[in-house]
């Protein structure tokens, strides 16, 4: 064999396992949660508007897990729900719901008190933020007053230890009760 039809031999070789090394790379299940989770509201006599956004989960597109909750003046529950529902985690082993409360009213404020999800799994921790201050898993806030048109926003970032692990069953927690305060 000449040392031509050697070298393109040798070449061929290593694409191909190249190739292979890839595709198994590639191929490398990411962790699934089955979240099972749910931010329950309670609004008393609030002009409001709740958005909540879901971010960092493939094989789904994130707004079809985004919940939009609109509160008119009558005291008022709702749940938004994740029950069942299977997020694959993206690269960054990271999945974020943001939490973001609108007072629409023109001229009376409210208080926005929420109690974070404490860690779900030894696999799966829970950090949660307001205005990027830390919140005390599993413990209301003492009331954030939020003025007449403005925001005030939570993130809860739900955060994988092991990519390769699956977490079957993460349920979860979190609670919003908005109230208006008196003028």
């Amino acid at each position: 064999m000449s040392l031509k039809a050697k070298l393109v031999t040798s070449i061929s070789a290593f694409c191909l396992v190249l190739a292979l090394l890839i595709v198994g790379v590639l191929a490398v299940n990411q962790a699934t949660i089955n979240m099972g989770g749910s931010i329950s509201f309670k609004a008393t006599d609030v002009n409001a508007t709740v958005e909540i956004n879901v971010e960092g989960t493939t094989g789904t597109t994130d707004t079809d897990d985004d919940k939009t909750f609109t509160f008119n003046a009558d005291t008022k529950e709702a749940t938004a729900d994740w029950t069942g529902k299977n997020w694959t985690f993206d690269d960054t082993r990271t999945i974020t719901v943001t939490v973001t409360v609108t007072n629409k009213d023109t001229v009376r404020s409210l208080t926005s008190t929420f109690t974070a999800p404490a860690a779900v799994t030894s696999n799966l921790a829970c950090a949660t933020t307001e205005a990027g201050e830390p919140i005390t898993a599993g413990v209301a806030t003492s009331g954030t007053t939020v003025t007449a048109g403005k925001s005030v926003v939570y993130i809860m970032t739900f955060t994988i230890a092991d990519a390769n692990v699956n977490v079957d069953t993460a349920a979860w927690t979190a609670k919003l009760v908005l109230a208006n305060v008196a003028a």
